[in-house]
């Protein structure tokens, strides 16, 4: 027992180890299509006007090259398996071997199977957010991720696990929260939005979108998330689907219009010289980051030239 323990621990290992080499990481597998799609030569209005289309375009295309990948993937993990015993199965035909190898690998191919669910979960999500950031980085709307600058800057933990994105930054949520917008980029909703409107009510934030593809909230929910603050953004197809007659559930282009006029009332502001310094290092520190990306790039490198130190 302590044999074959040793061996579903080892073939686990393996499945994590070939995961990371074989499998691109959610952001490489966005912008790879955003790149095929011919995104990164759109012009600033092509976003504006198109949001809902590359949103569900760059999910499509993500899901397909995906599957094409984790079917490689799956089938590597396979003859890992079969090679260990394969003298085993010469003189079997099809079927014996197929119930040979599924009946003494059971525990394999399930961790195997169950490995591959948690994973798509959690690329879901990641792909997710990368795509809305990507887009708004087209709209060349200003924003940082929460993963760039920590949750630090947050009242709490729990707020800081929900944002994703602040428009247009850190530097300014803490300046003036009232004309700072908050992003949270879900694919489906699981948490309890009650506590999320408290959050909300403490941080004194203007508002938090939440960004969404969830074709399934209720009512009741709908009204609740109205009540607390927050604006489900999604899809033009998915409103027309199912919140037609929801006035809090707007499209991705009208976020991308609301977020640019908020971001009007910073021009000219007068910021402290150690936040303009802070922004700038943090620019330059993206630059360096997505050195190989070239429209990401770009796009820091523009938000930096905009600094005036």
């Amino acid at each position: 027992m302590t044999n074959l323990n040793n061996q579903l621990k080892e073939f686990k290992n393996t499945i994590k180890v070939e995961r990371s080499k074989l499998l691109p990481s959610p952001f490489d597998m966005v912008y790879k299509n955003f790149e095929k799609l011919g995104y990164h030569k759109q012009n600033e209005q092509f976003f504006y006007d198109n949001a809902s289309i590359i949103i569900d375009e760059l999910r499509n295309q993500s899901w397909i090259e995906f599957k094409k990948i984790e079917k490689e993937f799956s089938k590597k993990l396979y003859s890992h398996l079969l090679d260990q015993d394969s003298e085993n199965y010469k003189n079997m035909t099809v079927k014996e071997g197929i119930e040979k190898f599924t009946s003494k690998h059971t525990d394999e191919i399930y961790a195997l199977q169950l490995s591959n669910t948690q994973s798509r979960r959690s690329r879901a999500g990641k792909e997710f957010e990368s795509i809305i950031e990507l887009v708004l980085m087209g709209a060349n709307i200003e924003f940082v991720t929460q993963g760039s600058i920590g949750s630090g800057v947050f009242e709490s933990s729990e707020l800081a696990k929900l944002v994703d994105c602040v428009v247009p930054g850190a530097a300014e949520y803490n300046l003036n929260k009232r004309n700072t917008s908050l992003i949270s980029a879900k694919t489906s909703l699981r948490e309890r939005w009650q506590e999320v409107g408290d959050e909300m009510s403490r941080t004194k934030a203007k508002e938090m979108y939440l960004v969404t593809l969830d074709e399934s909230i209720s009512e009741k929910t709908l009204k609740l998330i109205e009540k607390n603050n927050i604006i489900i953004v999604t899809t033009k197809s998915v409103i027309d689907k199912n919140y037609l007659n929801s006035s809090n559930v707007i499209s991705f282009e009208d976020m991308l219009n609301e977020l640019h006029i908020q971001l009007l009332q910073w021009n000219n502001y007068g910021y402290p010289a150690t936040e303009l310094n802070n922004k700038k290092e943090l620019y330059q520190t993206l630059i360096e980051k997505y050195d190989g990306n070239m429209f990401v790039r770009n796009y820091y490198e523009n938000m930096l030239s905009n600094i005036n130190v």
